[in-house]
């Protein structure tokens, strides 16, 4: 009998000591996405410039990221416009396809951003109060019915991220690019290409994605790509990847000190002849799927609570009555 009090009262306990399962999806992942309007007096041109185009090449390594972004954008306006536009630093996304799933998206204030207005280098707008402290932000004139080229460089920090669902969760390298942001500009964006390159000799096979379109790769230089067009007239599902395996003492502030070096590692890959590779279509695992057996253990756990337990203890009255009445009942038949 005490064996069986006791196997009770430690399924119970046990049961106490399990963690409610946290909101599943990807977190702490570095990124980027398109920018946005962000002070109210600028609301005047909300709608009036156009993101032509986006060309986006990411050189993911092994904790790390380097990410070189350039945008092409139209005032549809007869007037020359001037707005403040910029991304957060730290935020929460729904991701859209998966709207079960979250995404946080941390930037590290150490990845060296840089922007170029038509190839010129422009400053970063002054962190003048609290709207701005969680905010890169620039000054941007738009001249009208011409197109501006901006153009953005930065390292992101890729090491922190985990892949939550349920009670199972992935330590492991994670980006996403949030294209969603790009329907807050006048639609459509006529033409958009993604450009991946697995760097440190990451291999595809370890390789989970949640891309908006069909995704290709080339073998021979590590490239994964996809492309858009005729888009951002409703916020677009995101492309979230998720590679390699944490690294224990990363030391991110080191990478960003040699800045330029990664810099000019992607404008190298953003000059290849695209059209020269060979891409073939390739289907990956989807990012929100993690492997483990902490659903199952749990589901089994909740599952023996309800319906295994009632059973036990129905089993162990019957027990016990045919114990008392071989004892005793029969002794006095």
């Amino acid at each position: 009998m005490k064996k069986y009090i006791y196997i009770f009262g430690f399924i119970i306990c046990a049961s106490f000591l399990v963690s409610n399962s946290a909101q599943p999806g990807v977190w702490n992942a570095g990124g980027s996405g398109a920018f946005t309007l962000l002070y109210p007096e600028d609301t005047i041109a909300y709608k009036k410039i156009q993101m032509k185009s986006e060309a986006i090449f990411m050189q993911l390594y092994k904790g790390f990221a380097t990410v070189k972004g350039t945008y092409h954008f139209k005032n549809t306006a007869s007037d020359t416009l001037k707005i403040k536009v910029g991304y957060p630093i730290n935020t929460v996304f729904e991701n859209i396809g998966f709207n079960e799933y979250a995404n946080q998206v941390v930037l590290d204030d150490l990845y060296k951003i840089k922007g170029f207005v038509n190839r010129k280098e422009t400053v970063l707008y002054e962190k003048q109060n609290a709207q701005t402290n969680n905010w890169y932000v620039w000054e941007i004139t738009f001249p009208p019915n011409k197109i501006t080229e901006f153009t953005v460089y930065f390292l992101v920090n890729t090491n922190n991220a985990s892949t939550l669902e349920g009670y199972n969760s992935d330590k492991k390298n994670a980006f996403i690019y949030l294209i969603e942001t790009g329907s807050l500009w006048k639609s459509p964006i006529e033409k958009g290409v993604f450009y991946t390159q697995f760097k440190d000799n990451l291999s595809i096979d370890n390789v989970k994605t949640s891309s908006p379109a069909s995704l290709y790769f080339d073998r021979e230089n590590t490239i994964l790509k996809f492309s858009l067009s005729d888009y951002g007239k409703t916020p677009d599902a995101n492309f979230v990847v998720t590679y390699g395996e944490t690294l224990e003492n990363f030391n991110f502030k080191k990478i960003t000190e040699k800045s330029n070096y990664y810099f000019n590692e992607i404008d190298a890959f953003s000059s290849k002849e695209m059209n020269l590779l060979s891409f073939d279509k390739i289907a990956l695992p989807n990012v929100y799927k993690v492997d483990g057996i902490g659903n199952f253990s749990i589901h089994f756990l909740y599952t023996f609570l309800i319906y295994g337990i009632p059973f036990l203890l129905i089993v162990l009255v019957i027990i016990m009555l045919r114990f008392v009445y071989l004892k005793f009942i029969k002794k006095t038949i």
